[in-house]
């Protein structure tokens, strides 16, 4: 059995940023990262958008965003991206939402578990009591992550599967 990486996050500050942009258009597909802005592949609407959601999203949890995104640095590299951000639960419950993209290359290797409970321990310290995430039926790697951090996975009809996780 091969050991298990070292997992840790990093706050996005610019030079993180550009490192992210490259690594998403070198080792991930544009729509695991961004929304369908502009067209198909990266174009300016999309690298924008990317630009603009990580600097506004590294003013945190109680920032205007709500919201906090991470490099993912894996024995030193960068892999990928994750993020939380308060959502409202509609049940009076502290509640955020999680999303995490990986590329190819660190994919199956432990590394989106690693990075989610260190993202849900955040949450726990910021009095978050649930995090919620949604990811696609098909996208079984992803369910088994927020299966293996306690989530409950619901199918929905729109071809979704819904994960809450109770801290």
């Amino acid at each position: 059995m091969s050991p298990s990486p070292d997992v840790s996050l990093v706050d996005v500050d610019e030079a993180v940023l550009e490192q992210l942009l490259e690594l998403a258009k070198r080792d991930a597909s544009p729509d695991e990262v961004a929304p369908p802005l502009g067209g198909p592949g990266w174009n300016l609407e999309r690298t924008a958008w990317f630009y603009s959601y990580h600097r506004a999203a590294a003013h945190g949890l109680d920032g205007d965003a709500g919201e906090k995104s991470w490099g993912i640095l894996v024995d030193g590299s960068l892999a990928g991206s994750i993020r939380l951000r308060r959502v409202d639960s509609g049940n009076g419950v502290a509640a955020a939402d999680t999303g995490i993209w990986l590329g190819r290359s660190f994919r199956s290797r432990g590394i989106g578990t690693a990075a989610l409970r260190l993202v849900l321990d955040v949450a726990r310290n910021a009095g978050i009591s649930e995090v919620t995430a949604r990811t696609l039926t098909g996208n079984l790697g992803a369910q088994r992550v927020l299966a293996s951090a306690g989530a409950v996975l619901t199918p929905d009809d729109d071809g979704t599967v819904s994960a809450v996780v109770v801290l």
